[in-house]
């Protein structure tokens, strides 16, 4: 037999060599009592067969894990996306494979929650992450860390993807979009209130329609979270009863204006009660925003073109149509007068006939004086009612009435003060008159006496023993005394006949009369 070309370093060939080169170093540190008999004896090996052991499946696993895994820790794979299944772990399995190969991919539930795009099947990607060879099933795969839409980046699929459900809800449909006011009563805005955008937009519309009252709500139009401040932005101003709204920034890079790209904003955009115009950027830049709304601005200024007309130009077209009306009525005077005329001449007494015709033309006159009056009438009523609720908001006027109410209430307060008090004060003193008589103190300044007992009140005789120490409490101070009798009855008053006598006054069991004056104290 011809000697085997030995592989070059590096292949699979040197990989088995120094496995089996660390196997039989292991089994040669083991002792000889504990090595297997199979190890310890020589034979010969079957024809064609190397003289080192067989290496078992899980030590080749292992060797190949250990050659392979160190090797390709931080590694990008593009390919296209196949075999893909979601776990209800969150966790998704797929295989990247490509015109000559296939390799499994994993991804686990934690990065596949930080996607900003959702992977489909059939998709070119980018695959960051690091091969892992797992030895239960012999296989090897690749864990993925991180992925991302192949060409176009994931940007471009995330907008593409809102597009696509924007567009499956029927919200960029030119059928639903709504014209603008012809006059608005108040333009309402959503932009940054530094931004230059607002100030373009408030000098052009003042310049087209000077006074025309704009209602400005503050949001931030770039950065994280500014989607969401555009749509409270944008729910404000509905409740503020603005007849139009304006969404406007001014231009900048993709980054700065992707927050008008939001879902939620296009959304909030597609189902505002009053008509949307969008004016983001510069005229090449087109958003979301921008497909949702109403009307598509080129930029700010272009805004507030399409929002307000030049009121002069109203103004001149107002006085032409004025101009046509008066020419149209003399015109068709003249023309009732030629026809008068050609009557008169035709009948013999044509007084009946022209009467009447002469009834007709002033009732033609009157209308049409009254057709033109009418318009400036109710203009002319509507400025003052605008006038009368501009001089009822002016700042010093409701400062005058908010002074008035306030001295007002001053006054209320100080009489509610008054009354309260005099009728506390009266509470006070019925109150004063009603303790008056459980007053101990006047009592006692009165001649009456409290006596104490070990500190307790005596209400009784019967809770007093002959020789007890009793404090009587007077008017001004106290007496210690001892209680050389006790007496039950009804009559406490000195000199009176009592009940009996308890160890008073007679012989106790074989004693002498007791003076009831020796341990006054």
């Amino acid at each position: 037999m011809s000697r085997a070309a030995k592989p070059p370093a590096g292949t699979t060939g040197d990989l088995f060599e120094r496995a089996q080169a660390e196997r039989a170093q292991a089994e040669r540190a083991r002792p000889a009592s504990v090595r297997p008999a199979a190890a310890t004896a020589t034979a010969e090996p079957p024809p064609g067969r190397s003289m080192a052991r067989p290496l078992s499946v899980g030590e080749l696993t292992r060797a190949l894990r250990n050659a392979v895994e160190p090797k390709f820790r931080d590694v990008w794979v593009a390919g296209e996306v196949a075999n893909l299944r979601r776990q209800s772990s969150g966790h998704v399995y797929f295989s990247l494979k490509d015109d000559d190969a296939v390799i499994g991919a994993v991804l686990w539930a934690s990065q596949a929650r930080r996607l900003v795009f959702e992977l489909e099947e059939g998709q070119q990607v980018l695959a960051r992450g690091f091969v892992e060879i797992y030895p239960p099933h012999g296989k090897y795969q690749l864990v993925v860390q991180e992925v991302e839409p192949r060409g176009a980046g994931a940007a471009a699929v995330l907008l593409q993807q809102v597009k696509e459900r924007l567009q499956a809800d029927g919200l960029l449909d030119p059928a639903r979009k709504r014209p603008l006011p012809f006059l608005p009563r108040r333009v309402g805005v959503a932009t940054s209130p530094t931004g230059a955008a607002l100030r373009d937009f408030l000098r052009v519309l003042h310049g087209r329609f000077p006074g025309l009252p704009v209602l400005v709500a503050p949001c931030r139009v770039q950065g994280e979270g500014a989607a969401m401040t555009v749509v409270s932005a944008v729910r404000g101003l509905c409740r503020a009863g603005v007849d139009v709204i304006v969404v406007t920034r001014g231009g900048g890079s993709q980054e700065e204006l992707w927050a008008f790209n939001d879902e939620r904003l296009a959304r909030e955009i597609a189902g505002c009660p009053v008509p949307v115009v969008s004016a983001v950027g510069h005229e090449t830049d087109v958003s979301v925003a921008d497909l949702v709304a109403d009307v598509r601005a080129a930029t700010p200024t272009h805004a507030a073109q399409l929002v307000a007309p030049v009121r002069d130009e109203l103004v001149a077209r107002g006085a032409q149509l004025r101009a046509r009306l008066d020419r149209a009525l003399a015109a068709a005077v003249d023309a009732r007068r030629r026809t008068l005329r050609a009557l008169r001449a035709e009948l013999a007494d044509p007084a009946h006939l022209l009467s009447r015709e002469r009834h007709r033309l002033d009732d033609l006159l009157h209308r049409g004086e009254a057709a033109v009056r009418g318009p400036r009438r109710r203009e002319r009523a509507a400025l003052d009612a605008l006038r009368a609720r501009l001089a009822r908001r002016e700042p010093r006027a409701q400062l005058r009435t908010l002074r008035a109410r306030m001295e007002a209430a001053v006054v209320r307060l100080g009489r509610w003060q008054a009354a309260y008090f005099r009728r506390e004060g009266l509470r006070v003193e019925r109150l004063a008159a009603r303790l008056e008589p459980a007053n101990v103190a006047k009592l006692l300044a009165r001649g009456f006496a409290l006596v104490l007992r070990e500190g307790h009140l005596v209400t009784s005789s019967a809770a007093v023993q002959q020789g007890d120490a009793l404090r009587i409490a007077l008017g001004e101070g106290w007496v210690d005394a001892r209680a050389e009798g006790v007496r039950t009855g009804d009559d406490p008053l000195p000199g009176r006949s009592g009940g009996p006598a308890r160890d008073a006054g007679s012989t106790g069991s074989g004693g002498a009369p007791v003076d009831p004056h020796s341990r006054r104290r």
